[in-house]
């Protein structure tokens, strides 16, 4: 990606990110609409229960540039996407990271961790996404993982 492309989906042009957002993809699955954001299943699960929470509100790159009244919907979204995946998962540790640097536009990673992963004991990120190791679960196992995080956000919402 070019330094211009990133600077215009900053500005909210052509951001794939925004919403309205495709429900699956080559990335992703919708495991839930929150209050002010959307939670998706990733492709990629090496560290199985990896998410992404994705804020919906309107375009915006960082935390800072929400109202408190969206940052508080936010956290409270963020918060009850945690606990489910925390309760499906059972990871060793749980990592929850606000990047941007890819695309410029406000999402939390949720990411697992387990003692054993490839990357135990350190950030994910210090290895370049074309190196970065990529499991596929088998359709079964992760419609499975998908129905578990969704009900379990259901309960986490209640």
């Amino acid at each position: 990606m070019t330094t211009t492309v990133w600077q215009a989906w900053r500005e909210g042009t052509g951001c794939p990110l925004d919403a309205p957002r495709a429900v699956a993809n080559e990335h992703w699955d919708l495991v839930a609409a929150l209050s002010i954001s959307s939670l998706y299943l990733a492709t990629n699960q090496t560290y199985r229960g990896h998410c992404q929470l994705v804020f919906d509100g309107r375009h915006a790159c960082r935390a800072d540039q929400l109202t408190m009244d969206e940052w508080r919907a936010f956290s409270e979204d963020l918060f009850a996407a945690q606990q489910a995946i925390l309760h499906v998962t059972r990871p060793d540790h749980l990592n929850v990271e606000l990047l941007g640097n890819l695309v410029p536009h406000l999402h939390w990673h949720i990411i697992p961790r387990y003692f054993g992963d490839p990357r135990w004991g350190m950030p994910i990120w210090t290895t370049p996404l074309s190196a970065m190791p990529e499991t596929r679960l088998e359709d079964h196992d992760r419609n499975a993982l998908l129905a578990a995080i969704r009900a379990a956000v259901r309960r986490s919402r209640r």
